[in-house]
């Protein structure tokens, strides 16, 4: 796996793996971050070239995303969904970054305090919904971030691919229950 402070360009892709759940970050037939879920409505786990994370969805009423490192008890980052698909990031060291939708249809990044998208998110969502075949593409990661942790990227990247994740999951819930219903 690589590092993505040695990717010199500017997209990578979300392609689905070989394993049930599982995605992996790719460039030029690298991959740079895999992710694969645990328990499809609540905890994933992310692999990067410098380490390895668990993100969990928590709370029944309030969620919450919490970002560790594996096998550590105390969380190294918290994201706070807001109204509309928005939310915070707080990382416990006092970096933050805002989630939110892009406009034109250019789909959802991490904004820095300095008001900059760094990690933009373009996805595919009717792909996500059925089992996908191994190496089909569902979304790209645009990095536009040209200062701070290029490091933190792949978490950006992975937090990101996991929130669009986890909407996609509780829409196809939501429509179940309509249709389980009777509603339209």
């Amino acid at each position: 796996m690589r590092a993505l402070t040695e990717f010199q360009g500017d997209v990578l892709e979300w392609r689905a793996s070989g394993t049930p759940g599982g995605f992996d970050l790719t460039a030029g037939g690298e991959v740079y971050a895999t992710l694969a879920w645990s328990d499809p409505e609540t905890l994933a786990r992310v692999e990067t070239a410098e380490g390895r994370w668990t993100l969990k969805r928590v709370g029944t009423f309030a969620q919450h995303v919490t970002l560790r490192e594996a096998g550590a008890e105390v969380d190294l980052a918290e994201f706070r969904p807001h109204a509309f698909g928005r939310g915070k990031l707080a990382f416990k060291d006092g970096a933050e970054f805002h989630w939110t939708h892009l406009p034109h249809e250019q789909g959802t990044a991490f904004i820095d305090v300095s008001d900059r998208t760094v990690v933009q998110l373009q996805t595919l969502p009717e792909l996500v919904v059925h089992p996908p075949e191994a190496g089909l593409v569902m979304g790209r990661v645009i990095l536009r971030g040209t200062t701070g942790a290029r490091s933190r990227y792949a978490l950006l990247a992975a937090l990101g691919w996991t929130l669009h994740l986890l909407a996609v999951h509780d829409a196809h819930l939501e429509e179940e229950v309509l249709l389980g219903a009777g509603l339209p």
